[in-house]
């Protein structure tokens, strides 16, 4: 008896109690909650298993079979693990590439922002400097017209000759002394002030004389004659300037022009 159980090697007793487990458990149901097809996998893998060692050398095959699966899963597993690292690597430097362009985003976000500041403030210095510009000019039309007054003065009271005249200035030295000093103060104000817009970046535009120019004139008046060639300017109404580049107020002039037919100059 003893010989007979130990010639039975340790695959036929497995065998025995698999056989004997399914035919106790062939008429209960599968257990809940497996999947139909995932039963059918792993009973058909099992007997395909028990299968192995009932055949001659089936033990040597079954470990053969299972050796093999091992390895293959193995390598599954060592495929896998080589693939997270290179996934991990590219998730890195995309993530360092990523983080490179938003520096770079952010950076060139903060520079234009810096530059449309830059361009705001410049733009509002323009502005503020061209509206002085304009009331220093309008400051300096005003002095301008006021010496021509005083100038027009002079002239009359140079030209009066009778008592009434001394009378009316009641003595000569003191109207003369009146008439000097306001000439002197319009010609110190005007100074200044020519001083301020040559500092303002303002030049004076240069009309008298010179041929007539109509992007930085304006002709209000004409006058027929021969004494200089047509198209000269004769006589400026009002003084132009040009700052930063541009004409910032055009000269109003008076243009010289040929005579008419039957006409003699003046």
């Amino acid at each position: 008896m003893s010989g007979n159980v130990s010639t039975i090697d340790r695959s036929a007793i497995l065998h025995r109690v698999e056989q004997w487990l399914d035919e106790v458990l062939s008429g209960e149901d599968p257990p809940d909650g497996v999947d139909a097809e995932l039963l059918a996998t792993l009973t058909a893998t099992s007997g395909a298993t028990v299968r192995g060692p009932a055949h001659s050398g089936g033990a040597g095959r079954g470990d053969a079979s299972s050796e093999i699966d091992a390895y293959a899963q193995w390598a599954a597993m060592t495929t896998l693990a080589h693939e997270v690292k290179l996934q991990g690597r590219a998730f890195k430097e995309l993530h360092t590439t990523l983080e490179a362009q938003a520096a770079a985003t952010a950076e060139e976000i903060r520079r234009a922002y810096r530059e449309r500041e830059r361009d705001a403030r410049r733009e509002a210095e323009r502005r503020c400097r061209r509206e002085m510009l304009g009331a220093l000019v309008d400051v300096r039309d005003r002095l301008e017209r006021g010496l021509d007054s005083v100038h027009v003065a002079a002239a009359a009271r140079a030209r009066r000759r009778g008592r009434l005249a001394r009378l009316l200035w009641r003595s000569a030295p003191a109207g003369a002394e009146t008439l000097a000093a306001l000439v002197k103060g319009y010609e110190l104000g005007l100074e200044r002030l020519d001083q301020l817009l040559d500092d303002l970046g303002a030049r004076r535009i240069r009309c008298e004389g010179e041929a007539f120019d109509p992007r930085r004139m304006e002709a209000i008046d004409r006058h027929e004659t021969t004494a200089v060639p047509a198209g000269t300017v004769v006589e400026v109404y009002r003084s132009g300037y040009e700052w930063d580049g541009e004409v910032f107020r055009p000269a109003q002039v008076r243009v010289s022009c040929a005579l008419a037919d039957g006409l003699d100059d003046e």
